[in-house]
């Protein structure tokens, strides 16, 4: 009996995934697009409330430099110690924590990036400054650019778990602490009823607010995107990539263990 000759392997899972490729391709790009419209450029309160960078207001501009000087609370703590030689500004502790816990989670996008195999060809680092200061403006471009490269394990560089795991203590420590300030920071600023009841009221006419709200959720969605690529299918830790924040944290804390397996 004559055998069957063997036939080659088909090629339609290699369009079927060309074709999701640059379907999400074209779809991460209107979302930029969206975006950047929305919360940047769109009219006063057009459909987003606040003001667009084109018609920010002087106020604003106060409160982004006085959030920026007490970036990771390093100036209000030095100030509790009795250094005084920089007043910490007064900053609403809502907003403040929120501004730190998003810096927090960015800052720990360096190594995470650093690790991500499909972005190798990218300027990793200059994404990752960049996003710093103006976030999804930057990292979303990223996500998209990253998309062209295909998929593939590799071995994350094992001299960069001191990188991993410094930065992932700093934003745990970060994170932890706009955690508790956003309920207890600043005492004199009021209760949490007084604290929630300013939280809505900026969503009503704070863009930059509605802006950082924004981020937090694409960090979660960027976080999972890139932990997925990145963890091994068989490393039961895998599961921290949904977890936001605290899961970027306890991976990068735990790469000092994983890479020197």
């Amino acid at each position: 009996m004559l055998e069957n000759p063997q036939q080659p392997p088909s090629d339609n899972s290699s369009l079927s995934s060309l074709f999701v490729n640059n379907f999400i391709f074209v779809i991460f790009w209107l979302f930029y697009l969206a975006y950047t419209y929305l919360l940047l450029f769109s009219p006063p309160n057009q459909p987003v409330p606040g003001f667009p960078i084109w018609a920010i207001q002087p106020e604003t501009i106060i409160e982004i430099m006085n959030e920026s000087l007490n970036f990771f609370f390093i100036l209000p703590f030095l100030n509790m110690g009795g250094l005084g030689g920089l007043i910490s500004p007064l900053v609403p502790p809502v907003s403040e924590a929120i501004f730190n816990f998003a810096e927090a989670w960015i800052f720990m996008f360096l190594p995470l990036l650093l690790a991500d195999v499909r972005g190798r060809h990218l300027p990793r680092f200059f994404f990752w400054i960049c996003a710093m200061f103006l976030t999804n403006v930057f990292l979303i471009p990223y996500m998209i650019l990253r998309l062209k490269t295909p998929r593939k394990k590799d071995i994350i560089d094992q001299s960069s778990w001191v990188l991993s795991r410094s930065f992932g203590t700093v934003s745990l420590l970060v994170g932890i602490t706009a955690t508790i300030w956003f309920f207890v920071g600043r005492p004199e600023w009021g209760n949490l009823a007084v604290r929630l009841d300013y939280l809505i009221d900026q969503f009503t006419n704070n863009r930059v607010i509605i802006a950082f709200t924004v981020d937090l959720v694409l960090f979660w969605l960027f976080q999972s995107i890139l932990l997925g690529d990145i963890i091994e299918e068989n490393q039961s830790r895998k599961w921290l990539r949904f977890l936001p924040f605290f899961g970027l944290a306890f991976w990068l804390i735990g790469q000092s263990s994983q890479t020197s397996k």
